[in-house]
């Protein structure tokens, strides 16, 4: 798989306005007018900033570590900006995903009184970008900063919401760290990976289990373009029904951080393709407080979990689609469809 050539994206795709799908439609409007009031209500400076070509290479910078992002930066907006792209993104997040986006922005206070670094670890160093024009297919936008990665596409194809990571440093926060104490970000993706692989009978566990020592952090990394990792561990096929119940929730813990129209879509390409063909795979300890690290691969898309960083106590998460990040498949529909 190749990614569209960048020059086909900046000559070709300059359409009117349009329609996405209909059960689409309504989040399409919804994102268009949130991003055009966050736009609006930025300053010249600002709006110059956030603003991107749609059609250039920025649009697929991803990465999740603490680093300087293209975009307008929300440590630098007013109250009424930040309220404004906090609206935009939980456009595209649920309501959970919403208040796990917000808890992990808020964890760089905790990181910064651990580290003692706060002008490293700051819970306002957050950039959000917008690509192309609201409302005018094909456009996106990003909001990016440490351990979150939205990314959202539209085309009057649909909407993509891949790739997206969540992360949570410290996964546990100790004691003395106020309402803070004990919260666990994204203490579900630990509890539910784990639940599942110890639902497994000792001959399904030599399936799953591909290694007794955890992969030390997500395969795909923090590259544009991904492909199909190794297939490995245990297919649904090996399951019994109450196993392959606990996959599919598992599988639709991580789609359910997207806004339902987006989750859906989602699942409904996952089971278009066939559950059968779904994989998990289980790498370390399944004891609580051990590295590990988990992954469930479809043909079309792998999420993955690790948490082997600060005594296992450091959780990465992503949901990569192998065809469709950053909105490819849509864009080559546009191209075929409408040029």
């Amino acid at each position: 798989m190749n990614p569209l050539p960048r020059l086909l994206l900046a000559t070709l795709l300059v359409s009117p306005l349009g329609a996405v799908p209909a059960d689409q439609a309504a989040l399409a409007d919804e994102m268009a007018t949130a991003a055009q009031t966050l736009l609006e209500s930025l300053n010249d400076k600002k709006r110059e900033a956030a603003l991107i070509p749609f059609g250039d290479e920025e649009r697929e910078n991803f990465h999740y570590v603490p680093l300087e992002r293209q975009g307008a930066r929300y440590k630098d907006m007013t109250a009424v900006q930040r309220a404004n792209t906090l609206r935009l993104l939980h456009t595209a997040l649920s309501d959970d995903g919403s208040r796990s986006a917000v808890s992990i922005m808020a964890l760089e206070s905790v990181l910064a009184e651990i580290e003692g670094r706060p002008e490293h670890r700051d819970p306002e160093l957050y950039w959000i970008a917008i690509f192309g024009t609201p409302g005018e297919m094909p456009w996106g936008w990003r909001f990016e900063g440490h351990h979150l990665s939205v990314n959202q596409t539209l085309t009057v194809h649909g909407i993509s919401g891949t790739p997206l990571f969540m992360g949570a440093n410290p996964g546990v926060v100790p004691e003395g760290h106020g309402r803070q104490s004990r919260q666990r970000v994204l203490g579900d993706a630990e509890d539910l990976g784990r639940e599942f692989v110890l639902s497994l009978d000792a001959d399904q566990k030599q399936q799953a289990i591909i290694s007794h020592r955890a992969i030390g952090e997500i395969e795909t990394g923090q590259t544009s373009l991904v492909e199909p990792l190794d297939h490995e561990g245990i297919l649904f096929g090996d399951l019994n029904p109450d196993q392959q119940r606990g996959l599919v929730g598992l599988l639709q813990h991580y789609l359910d951080r997207h806004e339902d129209e987006i989750s859906e879509a989602a699942r409904q390409r996952i089971v278009d393709h066939g559950h059968q063909n779904l994989e998990f795979a289980w790498a370390g300890p399944t004891a609580v407080g051990e590295p590990h690290y988990y992954r469930i691969q479809g043909p079309t898309f792998v999420i993955e979990y690790a948490n082997t960083q600060n005594d296992a106590n450091h959780h990465h998460t992503v949901f990569r689609d192998f065809e469709d990040d950053f909105g490819r498949d849509l864009l080559r529909d546009h191209i075929r469809r409408d040029h």
